[in-house]
């Protein structure tokens, strides 16, 4: 029987007895549905019948349902969205580990080359015995040392009517053993007029004989007595320095198949002969590149290697080391070869004496005869290649090494003429010796050679934006 105004129903099983079976069905959470709950139970029980719920009907509104089944889908969706983007994050990490490992393959497969290649070339490098190595140091006196490098001593000696450079590895130093190995691998097979030759070496003890730098390093040469400056580094030889650098550089960067880049170009590894010709120098910290494209290349180290100061920014930063990273080393040490001073600061302090058209005031004054023009637009292609951002620094093959080579052309230039000069003098007739030469003129034939070269007027007038000059009319004399 169904109980008015309600969507209850009562079921009756047995006989017409007191004794009869009533069951209850009710919907669920229906408010009218309990109340008819207890009028079955106050009613039925009173006449002696047993009553049972036998059953909650889960019945529910169309709104009510619709609700419920958008909530369930949601609720699938966002469990699928969450198995998807778990997936995701699989690939993701799979791909990073797979990237990681073929890097890995790449430059174990890259050196593998190249130790392959080193095995079949004609190595143009002695390999010494410890004995032969002992008896030229005397046993590695200390009154034959003359410096103390990165990785161990250094040692003056004479092997087979040579005088050489023995620079021995420290026997504590892991990581010099790596850089040994690597300096053997590319000084054994490059030769370049601007790169220091390697002579011998005895890798069993880890020493490596060098051709003998009679001037030391650049830094010896710039901050070694500023009380006694050194009279050979005068503004024409350290425009040669600067074009010489640039030159090893540059072959470094293009050597085949891989680029190298040096990461630690300093004062202290440029090295000069009893000339004062320049050449690079340890090269243990050098890196081969993996042509990433054509005319770029770089890759990501786990950590930065280098000097203070004389560190690509950007490389310290992202661990991204390229060629660029070389061009930035360069750009502070041709500030240096301009003003004599230490590292740290030092392109801002240049670019703020531009600014104010204070540069001549920053010149090194152990050189009394700077070109100003010269110098100033010198400082420029310095500070462009010192820049922070390496997109912002210019090429050194195409734009860097040209000027740089006009450079040297002018301090040649300049030398030429002070040297005909010398020899136009009259000579007194009681002295074989000639005469002090007349000291050049600022403005003659100083710049008149500088503008020989009709390429260099280019180069003012793109920098002719950024220069502030001392005096006025310096520029127009020069152009």
């Amino acid at each position: 029987m169904w109980l008015p105004s309600t969507r209850t129903s009562v079921i009756k099983k047995g006989g017409g007895g007191g004794n009869g079976l009533v069951g209850v069905a009710i919907e669920k959470d229906n408010k009218g549905s309990r109340h008819a709950l207890k009028w079955a139970a106050d009613t039925l029980l009173s006449k002696g019948q047993t009553l049972v719920l036998i059953h909650v009907l889960h019945t529910t509104s169309p709104s009510l349902s619709k609700a419920i089944a958008e909530k369930e889908k949601a609720r699938s969706k966002a469990a699928k969205d969450t198995a998807e983007a778990a997936k995701q994050i699989a690939r993701v990490e799979s791909n990073r580990r797979a990237s990681v490992e073929l890097k890995a393959l790449k430059e174990a497969e890259d050196m593998r080359k190249l130790l392959d290649d080193l095995t079949h070339i004609d190595k143009r490098y002695r390999k010494y015995t410890i004995e032969e190595i002992e008896t030229a140091t005397n046993s590695f006196s200390e009154s034959q040392k003359i410096g103390e490098g990165g990785y161990g001593p250094v040692y003056k000696c004479n092997l087979d009517h040579t005088q050489v450079a023995v620079k021995v590895l420290r026997p504590d130093s892991a990581q010099g053993k790596s850089q040994f190995q690597q300096e053997v691998n590319i000084l054994g097979c490059i030769r370049h007029p601007n790169m220091v030759l390697l002579l011998g070496a005895c890798p069993e003890h880890g020493v490596l004989i060098y051709e003998y730098m009679a001037n030391g390093s650049l830094e010896d040469c710039l901050f070694g007595k500023k009380e006694a400056p050194n009279p050979m580094m005068c503004w024409q030889v350290r425009f040669r320095i600067a074009a010489e650098i640039a030159t090893g550089l540059l072959f470094l960067h293009q050597t085949k198949p891989e680029p190298l880049v040096h990461r630690d170009l300093k004062p202290g590894n440029i090295l000069l002969d009893h000339n004062y010709v320049s050449k690079i120098s340890d090269v243990g910290l050098a890196r081969l590149l993996p042509a990433v494209a054509e005319n770029v290349t770089q890759c990501h180290m786990t950590s930065a290697a280098g000097t203070f100061c004389y560190i690509d920014p950007e490389y310290q930063q992202t661990g991204m080391l390229g060629v660029k990273s070389d061009v930035y080393s360069l750009g502070i040490i041709l500030l240096q070869l301009l003003t004599g001073r230490t590292a740290m600061g030092l392109a801002h302090k240049v670019e703020e004496s531009i600014e104010n058209a204070t540069f001549s005031e920053m010149l090194d004054p152990c050189v009394p005869d700077w070109p100003p023009v010269q110098a100033l637009c010198l400082a420029n292609i310095a500070l462009q290649c010192a820049q922070l951002r390496r997109k912002d620094r210019p090429d050194l093959a195409t734009v860097v090494l040209p000027q740089l080579q006009l450079f040297r052309d002018f301090a040649q230039d300049s030398t030429t003429s002070m040297q005909q000069e010398v020899l136009s003098e009259p000579r007194s007739e009681h002295s074989s010796t000639p005469s002090t030469p007349t000291e050049p003129k600022e403005g003659t034939h100083l710049i008149n050679s500088f503008t020989h070269h009709h390429t260099f007027h280019t180069f003012y007038f793109v920098m002719q934006g950024r220069m502030k000059f001392d005096s006025p009319g310096v520029y127009d004399n020069c152009i």
